[in-house]
């Protein structure tokens, strides 16, 4: 989901109508009072910026809109600050953020993230490093992290 302002909302859609039904009515969940509609013309482009890494450029930064409580935007902000092909814990963004009993908090505004993959809520993981729950799958998750490693990997 894009604004004049910038990207709002990235959600994954399993192939099919029924997958990008339910694609957007989460997007509709989250935003109630906004107005959807299709426009490939300027989805395709920024798609090609979030996916391509190639296109990834310190020097043209995606323009973002972060909406969310003022606590869920300072978890939002720490996840841009993990690299990537790393991870981080709860409990560490929560001390990064300057609230380190607040992983449980951290934990419920890393889900509910909309801007998934852009704001990088899939480097979070449990305190033992394992894989705990994502929006959209731990099989999704994990592949994320993946590529991420595998794109290190080519360099």
């Amino acid at each position: 989901m894009a604004t004049e302002r910038g990207l709002a909302g990235v959600a994954f859609a399993e192939p099919g109508a029924a997958g990008e039904a339910e694609a957007l009515d989460d997007m509709r969940r989250r935003w109630p009072k906004a107005s959807f509609r299709r426009d490939q013309d300027a989805t395709a482009p920024l798609a090609a910026r979030i996916f391509e890494p190639s296109n990834w450029r310190a020097d043209r930064p995606l323009r973002v809109v972060m909406i969310g409580t003022d606590f869920e935007i300072r978890v939002w902000e720490a996840l841009l600050d993990i690299p990537v092909g790393e991870a981080s814990t709860y409990s560490t963004v929560a001390e990064r953020i300057g609230a380190p009993k607040a992983a449980r908090a951290v934990g419920a505004a890393v889900g509910r993230n909309p801007i998934s993959f852009v704001v990088p809520c899939h480097r979070v993981v449990g305190k033992s490093g394992a894989l705990t729950g994502y929006h959209w799958g731990i099989t999704r998750k994990r592949a994320m992290l993946g590529w991420e490693c595998g794109l290190l990997a080519r360099d």
